[in-house]
């Protein structure tokens, strides 16, 4: 199993199985986990951040990890049952 996904897997545990084949076969939906998971460690980053621009950053990046989310969701559930044999 690769680590590249490990914030979308642990955001839906049910679809794991969909993610790790997605991972496998699709180089963009793989791209796309991997955006997320540089946003969710940038947001947590700038949650915790004592900057000036921290909160400015937390909301862009925050906005991001919704925005990709999104996408994840739209392609996990266009999947058609008989591509995940």
């Amino acid at each position: 199993m690769t680590d590249n996904a490990h914030h979308i897997r642990e955001q839906f545990r049910d679809r794991e199985h969909s993610i790790e084949l997605l991972m496998a076969q699709d180089p963009e939906f793989r791209a796309l986990c991997e955006d997320y998971d540089a946003c969710v460690d940038a947001l947590r980053y700038w949650l915790d951040s004592k900057e000036p621009e921290a909160e400015t950053r937390a909301n862009e990046y925050r906005t991001l990890v919704q925005e990709l989310q999104a996408e994840i969701v739209q392609i996990l559930e266009g999947l058609e049952p008989r591509r995940l044999d």
